[in-house]
């Protein structure tokens, strides 16, 4: 889904989407609750939509679509924080471990499942360890034809320098007061 506050944002990628210039890697940022997961999920569907809107949003209908839509599309990737294996904390501490960053990168280097774009989300990437973000710095050099990283943070002081460098950075800032309370109000 991307709100009424994240048109910009919308078209300056799509723009960037549509000329076949579209940075590799990708940094949302901004506080938490801005919508910037929902965005980089639709970001990633159209991406990867056989048949997008002329806005570049897609269509819901296609085969990739469909799959995407059945959590089963096999050149979308999601990564996001997990608790440790075995944790039997109330209140464990969530994060990005190396060998899951490892196994990612393996995926993103594997042939495309259809039409040769491969897409990666990973969900608050601050909370990556410093190894498991040393481990993403090769694909975020070099990345395989067709491949986009987008990366997701409300932290993002927190990603090392090497990581944002490589990354086309993308500011969300709070809507204004207006926009989100009409938003509320049609909800």
């Amino acid at each position: 889904m991307v709100y009424d506050w994240q048109q910009p944002q919308w078209s300056q990628l799509m723009q960037g989407h549509r000329q076949q210039r579209l940075h590799h890697a990708l940094l949302l940022y901004g506080q938490a609750g801005t919508g910037k997961r929902e965005f980089a999920l639709s970001l990633a569907q159209a991406l990867l939509c056989e048949t997008p809107a002329e806005d570049g949003t897609a269509c819901g209908r296609c085969h990739a679509c469909q799959l995407i839509a059945a959590g089963t599309h096999p050149d979308l990737h999601h990564l996001k924080p997990l608790p440790p294996k075995d944790s039997k904390a109330a209140n464990p501490v969530y994060s990005i471990r190396i060998d899951a960053v490892r196994e990612l990168c393996e995926q993103l280097a594997t042939t495309a499942q259809f039409d040769g774009r491969r897409v990666a989300v990973i969900e608050d990437a601050d909370k990556m360890g410093r190894n498991a973000a040393n481990s993403l710095l090769k694909t975020l050099e070099e990345p395989g034809a067709s491949t986009h990283l987008v990366l997701v943070s409300s932290q993002p002081h927190r990603l090392p320098i090497t990581i944002r460098s490589r990354c086309l950075q993308v500011v969300f800032p709070v809507p204004p007061r207006e926009l989100a309370l009409g938003w509320l109000q049609q909800q």
